[in-house]
């Protein structure tokens, strides 16, 4: 085998093996989510293979016939490949066993852990066949760790977002494929029979159609594939003048709202209708609101009301594509300046003091610690006017082991110095609702609210005192304190968010790829 088929191979294994380090989880993320814990999961599969890998390399790089074994490695992987996007394909449009979560972990061990192993096997080979060239081992090295750079980029920058994860998954079996090409062409003709045969069948597979019509009733606005992970819009037709549009992030719902003859918007989520009867607080006076954390633009839309209130308002999002979302299906006003920045930078560079800030700051099912911290909190309270007021959208569940991520969020608000009350939304149960947290360095009349809270799109006369929790019969002792240096928010919250996920992926994505929405592109 001649020195450039070597550092060829070389290069391509760490390569393939960054393109499924990033596809995997990502293809996954639907149904497992994108948590750290999710991703510590999958690199812990990743790296395990390759540690695993290289010591069986080295025990097989003492053995003869060292290019057989290397076309065995690479065949083997390319017929995982195969089985994985078949597995990844039924998995996209019909599923393959009752549970989701199991089948979600057995593709990872199938088309990541495994693969892992027989690609970083090769690079003990790939040592030991170099070493005719008298060249430093660590050569070989270099070349795998290049190729695996410029896979990352490769893959997160353009595959990923501009292409879809199965096209990754594609690309993965055609350079695997020209990998056993370039290994086993010249060693017999029965393995270049068998490279033969498989490339026939290689090719069947790319060509099964990975397009799936939708049921009549859901239509695909956008689905975006990229670093973050993945963004839907989907619209389901309610009625012939109703339309509910909702945008995923991961296969979370992060904003929802009822178009009615095609002009007329309105939540489905009570939360964003809370939010803008306690920006009324203010009255019409003119006043600044931030909001950190877009999604679909909601809740600015409902402060942009200049009809009840008056407000210039600000928003910090960090994913651009969110952004072009917002304003592209969820009708943001133009009017509203958007920084893409992330929130916690954005607050640690502002000099702008605002009325009314408001922190809906859930990626998908993740709750950001940097941004919830005390250190956090110290430049929110710096970025307040002398009247200005903080809400905070979190989940509602603030009992028992579900509750402690909630307590904890209370106990470090009081601790950064606020007057802390707790409003749950409208929804029925800490499973459904949210709760907002108001949050201020004085005490606020919160009966003076101007614009009255409205449940069932119907005026009420919904006491925001009355329906804030009673926080004496809540019990925050073993509640902590999020700090810089202390940065377990998503930890504390991990047993909400997977019933979150859990409900979600029962109600909303299951019953959306039975209805022909695939899982990804």
């Amino acid at each position: 085998m001649t020195k450039r088929s070597i550092l060829l191979l070389a290069f391509l294994e760490g390569g393939l093996v960054m393109l499924l380090e990033l596809s995997v989880p990502h293809a996954l993320a639907p149904i497992i989510g994108n948590s750290i814990d999710t991703w510590s999961k999958l690199i812990l599969l990743s790296v395990g293979g390759l540690a695993i890998g290289y010591f069986i390399g080295s025990q097989l790089s003492r053995k003869l016939k060292l290019k057989a074994i290397l076309f065995t490695l690479l065949y083997s992987s390319l017929i995982l490949g195969m089985l994985s996007f078949l597995s990844y394909y039924f998995l996209n449009i019909n599923g393959i066993f009752l549970n989701e979560v199991f089948s979600a972990y057995l593709l990872a061990i199938i088309s990541l852990f495994l693969p892992s192993i027989l690609l970083s096997s090769t690079t003990p080979i790939l040592i030991k066949l170099f070493s005719q060239y008298t060249i430093s081992p660590g050569y070989i090295f270099s070349i795998s760790t290049f190729g695996g750079v410029l896979f990352t980029f490769i893959t997160g920058f353009i595959i990923l977002p501009d292409f879809g994860i199965m096209r990754s998954f594609e690309l993965f079996l055609i350079l695997n494929f020209f990998m056993v090409l370039l290994c086993g062409w010249t060693i017999s003709k029965l393995k270049r029979n068998l490279i033969s045969f498989t490339l026939l069948v290689g090719i069947i597979i790319l060509f099964i159609p990975l397009e799936r019509t939708a049921n009549e009733k859901y239509s695909i606005l956008e689905m975006r594939e990229g670093l973050d992970g993945q963004l839907l819009v989907l619209d389901e037709s309610i009625n012939e003048n109703v339309i509910q549009r909702t945008l995923f992030i991961n296969r979370m719902g992060q904003t929802m709202i009822r178009i009615t003859n095609g002009n007329s918007i309105s939540s489905v989520w009570s939360y964003a209708g809370i939010i803008k009867s306690l920006a009324s607080y203010h009255e019409k006076s003119p006043s600044k609101a931030l909001v950190l954390g877009l999604g679909g633009g909601i809740v600015p839309l409902f402060l942009s009301d200049k009809n009840e209130l008056n407000y210039s308002i600000d928003a910090v999002e960090l994913n651009k594509n969110i952004i072009e979302i917002s304003q592209n299906h969820f009708y943001l006003p133009a009017d509203v300046t958007v920084f893409e920045e992330d929130a916690r930078r954005f607050l640690n560079a502002n000099n702008t003091k605002y009325d009314f800030i408001v922190m809906d700051v859930f990626n998908g099912e993740i709750t950001p610690s940097h941004v919830l911290s005390v250190e956090a909190f110290e430049k929110v309270k710096k970025s307040l006017s002398k009247r200005g007021f903080v809400v905070i959208n979190f989940n509602g569940n603030i009992t028992g082991e579900l509750g402690i991520g909630g307590r904890s969020l209370y106990k470090t608000l009081i601790k950064s110095g606020f007057k802390v009350s707790i409003l749950p939304s409208f929804e029925v149960g800490e499973r459904n609702r949210n709760n907002l947290f108001i949050a201020s360095l004085f005490p606020i009349d919160l009966s003076k609210i101007n614009i009255p809270m409205t449940k069932n799109n119907v005026n009420s006369t919904y006491n925001v005192v009355e329906n804030s929790l009673d926080l004496k019969k809540i019990n925050f002792n073993d509640a902590f304190i999020i700090t810089d240096d202390f940065p377990v928010m998503e930890k504390l919250n991990q047993a909400a968010a997977k019933q979150w996920r859990d409900d979600y992926l029962k109600y909303s994505t299951i019953k959306y790829r039975s209805m022909g929405i695939p899982l990804f592109k």
